[in-house]
């Protein structure tokens, strides 16, 4: 071994793996030729195995999710979901309005039930006692009757069971139908009377999606507990192909029975030719991989152990990190990427601070005003009932008033519709004209589609209240406020106007600018703040588009104050206010 004295430890490094490597891999590879054939048939069969398992427990899910739905249902664990059934089990179509407050109570909860189910694209239908659907996806009318021939194969189901799923395919042919069906029947937990029944339709492609395993000679299938094809993917194997390889696997929550099926031979041709092809590469190929790789190795690795470590100290906190850039090779434009990312992320994690920050600083202003303590909310009905009996109804007007505003500032974290908020500032203006003995005359022209829009409660209140403070001042013969709302474009565009004192030019541009923003609140920190709190919030919800501006009215004095609010024109109809406050 002397004569490896003569070469560096590096060249004797490189002979050192081509011997004990290169040639245990030529002894090892006639070898293994030998053995390969019979180890991989049975491979082969485990991994389908574990592929039907996979499959299988990604099928459980699915029923599972299929289970949850029917069994949140069935069970009336939401006494609101139970009432709707009861309330709609004969109903046809709309016909008054509880029919539609109704049908929006099972459509929330569908809606929060089907994101269980929205990677296997389930079909799903609740249907009355007069077979119409009261819930089903978006291209199903509501309150239509349900199909016949869907009725028909639901007919032969047991209506008696009412604590198991019913399953039954539907639809195509008998070897692969369009849907498979879960039914169950809905019962009043009261008197057993028939309330509704729940269809889920799991589509074929969902089954062809799962069943794909992307190898083209194998031939999946899926059958129930009677013998009834579900789904079937692959191509049967002809008479002639000689034995398969067959691996099966039972959904036991259901009883669905999942077979694979594959031709020996087509396993033992692949192998074959993927071992002369395996072969042939590696023997012309190994030489100069074994030496570039230990040339390229040790220069590669020192510039990514970098990158890797810079990572791991910016995971860990450090965001001074940076890595040094040398060259303007592949690694030294990752390293000028990486380094400009971190100043990014850094810049990025500085504005998320700052705007939560302020968000956080606005919300606890806006929650200054809330009052919790139910107990004055019953006093004062009380006290309003006394005055009614008494005959006073202006101070019982004045006390109801309040009571509104109250319940407002219980609840001012969540939205309001700009209709309900009229009615709200309607009540603060009735408050505020009895304690300033004004005879203030509030107007208030929303239409529907405007009223429907919902905002942060109390958003407007500061405006009415600068109107009130400021502007009747002066305590004019016919104070009046008028609040207008339209749409322009994707802008909602509300204004405030009243018939005050005014307001000179130079104030009314100052006031401007601090609205904007481009001027310092703190020159000026006694004045406006209602108003310049207001158009912060306004950008801090809605974005830069969103903006408050004020302008002096041209014919008559008074003030017109103007908010612009990007909005969607869609209606939400969830109540979010508490008409029972009082009573808790």
């Amino acid at each position: 071994m002397k004569w490896l004295s003569r070469f560096s430890f590096h060249r004797r490094l490189q002979y050192t793996f081509l011997i004990l490597i290169l040639l245990p891999f030529v002894v090892v590879t006639f070898w293994s030729y030998t053995s390969v054939r019979e180890n991989v048939s049975e491979k082969i069969a485990r991994s389908n195995e574990e592929t039907l398992k996979v499959i299988g427990s990604q099928m459980e899910k699915t029923v599972d999710s299929i289970s949850f739905v029917s069994v949140y249902f069935s069970e009336a664990y939401d006494p609101a979901v139970l009432e709707s059934l009861r309330y709609l089990k004969n109903t046809g179509s709309f016909g008054n309005y509880g029919v539609y407050t109704h049908y929006n109570k099972l459509k929330t909860t569908a809606n929060i039930l089907s994101v269980q189910s929205l990677d296997a694209d389930l079909q799903i239908m609740l249907v009355n006692r007069e077979n119409r659907i009261l819930i089903g996806n978006q291209n199903i009318p509501v309150f239509s009757v349900l199909p016949e021939n869907l009725l028909k194969e639901s007919s032969r189901l047991d209506e008696r069971e009412k604590v198991s799923l019913q399953w039954f395919p539907y639809g195509g042919t008998p070897a692969a139908p369009d849907y498979y069906y879960a039914v169950r029947f809905i019962t009043d937990p009261l008197n057993q009377d028939k309330l509704a029944t729940l269809y889920v339709g799991i589509p074929s492609h969902y089954f062809r999606s799962l069943l794909d395993t992307g190898n083209a000679v194998s031939r999946l299938t899926l059958v129930d507990q009677k013998g009834r094809s579900i789904a079937v993917t692959g191509e049967a194997a002809p008479a002639d192909e000689g034995p398969l390889l067959a691996s099966e696997v039972r959904i036991p929550k259901v009883g669905w029975l999942l077979t694979s099926k594959t031709p020996r031979s087509s396993i033992d041709s692949h192998i074959n030719r993927e071992f002369l092809v395996s072969i042939s590469l590696i023997g012309l190929f190994f030489l100069a991989f074994l030496v570039l790789s230990m040339l390229w190795a040790g220069y590669m690795n020192k510039p990514i152990s970098l990158l890797r470590a810079s990572v791991k100290q910016y995971v860990g906190g450090n965001r001074a990190v940076r890595i040094p850039v040398k060259g303007k090779d592949e690694v030294a434009v990752l390293s000028a990427a990486f380094n400009q990312m971190l100043e990014d992320m850094n810049g990025l994690l500085q504005q998320v601070e700052s705007e939560q920050e302020e968000k956080r600083r606005l919300e606890l202003q806006a929650l200054a005003a809330q009052i919790r303590p139910h107990f004055l909310l019953n006093t004062l009905n009380s006290i309003k009932v006394d005055l009614l009996l008494s005959g006073d109804p202006a101070h019982g007007a004045m006390i109801d008033a309040l009571m509104k505003l109250l319940r407002v500032y219980v609840h001012v974290d969540k939205p309001l519709e700009l209709a309900e908020e009229c009615r709200v500032l309607g009540s603060y203006v009735q408050v505020m004209q009895i304690r300033n003995r004004l005879d203030i005359v509030w107007e208030c022209k929303v239409g529907e589609e405007e009223g429907a829009v919902m905002l942060p409660r109390l958003l407007l209140q500061p405006i009415v209240e600068n109107a009130i403070s400021h502007g009747f001042s002066a305590r004019p013969d016919h104070p009046s406020i008028r609040l207008e709302a339209a749409f322009e474009s994707d802008l909602l565009r509300i204004s405030i106007s009243d018939n005050g004192r005014g307001m000179p030019e130079d104030k009314l541009q100052r006031l401007n600018r601090r609205l904007q923003g481009s001027e310092d609140t703190a020159l000026w920190p006694e004045k406006g703040v209602g108003l310049v709190n207001t158009a912060r919030r306004l950008q801090v919800l809605y974005g830069y588009r969103a903006r408050l501006s004020a302008q002096a009215k041209e014919d008559e004095e008074g003030m017109t104050f103007t908010l612009y609010i990007p909005v969607t024109r869609e209606k939400e109809a969830v109540p979010l206010d508490d008409p029972d406050a009082d009573r808790r």
